[in-house]
């Protein structure tokens, strides 16, 4: 059995964690506080040596333009001063429209571009032909016209939806060896860093 303090304090955060799955117990309630409380003073910290670093250091250097992103930061707390609360819309309004544009961007690339890419192959390997068959009468499914109701199409959209099926219980069984993973992971630490049962 481990004599560090580090270990034991794991260990008993993870058997609080796992204590929800017998039910709701004041254990499981302080286990999450005290998560929850860690999580915000870490983004606290971070937060703060962030704009020290980023901000206030070059600002006190001499470079001036980094006012602007120090202004806008200081005026998204203008919401909790009734007489100035409208000015708080301005950081607001910058900070969706800067994400809008790059998520959007993102989006387009990632799930668009690069996936479209990924699916243009030759066919010179059955791997090849499976995907390029297989996004072909995926994307054949969602034909809901009248003509696309008989004929090859409604063919392709059977065989695509039996792809999808596929394609989605892979995805489930992926995430359920993730989660069977990271659930060994915890056992033995348990059993091996804390009990030293295992070798």
């Amino acid at each position: 059995m481990s004599m560090d303090f580090g270990v034991w304090l794991a260990a008993i955060a993870t058997i609080a964690i796992y204590s929800y799955l017998y039910k709701d117990n004041p254990l499981f309630t302080l286990a999450e506080h005290v998560f929850v409380a860690l999580v915000a003073a870490h983004t606290f910290v971070t937060a703060f040596f962030n704009v020290r670093t980023m901000a206030v250091t070059p600002l006190l250097q001499g470079q001036l333009l980094w006012i602007v992103p120090l202004l806008f930061g200081v005026l998204l707390y203008a919401r909790f001063f009734k007489n100035y609360a409208v000015y708080s819309r301005l950081s607001i309004a910058f900070l969706i429209g800067v994400g809008a544009a790059l998520s959007l961007v993102g989006v387009i690339d990632a799930n668009l571009v690069r996936q479209i890419r990924s699916t243009v192959l030759p066919l010179n390997t059955i791997n090849n032909l499976i995907i390029v068959v297989g996004t072909s009468v995926s994307v054949m499914y969602f034909f809901f016209t009248a003509k696309a109701a008989a004929g090859p199409l409604r063919t392709a959209g059977r065989a695509g939806r039996w792809m999808l099926m596929i394609a989605l219980g892979a995805a489930y069984g992926n995430t359920v060896m993730a989660r069977m993973s990271l659930i060994i992971g915890r056992f033995s630490f348990l059993l091996r860093d804390w009990l030293g049962v295992l070798n």
